[in-house]
C-alpha cells in the first residue's frame, strides 16, 4: 500500500474511513490510534502485517466477516 494524502478521518498508509472500516477476525474493525485520525490501529502495530487482515472492506463487493 502506498501513504496518501493526509487528511483527518482518513488513514494515511491504507485510506480507510470510519464508513470503510479495516477488519480483522482477532480484533474486529479498526480504531483511530492517533489525536488526529489519521492513523488506524489495522496500520498501527502487528495487525498491518496480518495476513488475515482486510483494509477497507467497503470496497470488496459482497464481503462479510468470517463466521457471520
Amino acid at each position: 500500500m502506498q501513504n496518501i494524502e493526509v487528511k483527518k478521518g482518513i488513514c494515511r498508509i491504507c485510506g480507510c474511513t470510519m464508513d470503510n472500516p479495516c477488519y480483522n477476525p482477532k480484533a474486529g474493525f479498526c480504531w483511530w490510534t492517533d489525536d488526529k485520525e489519521t492513523l488506524c490501529s489495522h496500520c498501527d502495530g502487528i495487525l498491518k502485517d496480518d495476513s488475515a487482515t482486510v483494509h477497507r472492506v467497503n470496497d470488496i463487493p459482497g464481503w462479510e466477516p468470517d463466521g457471520e
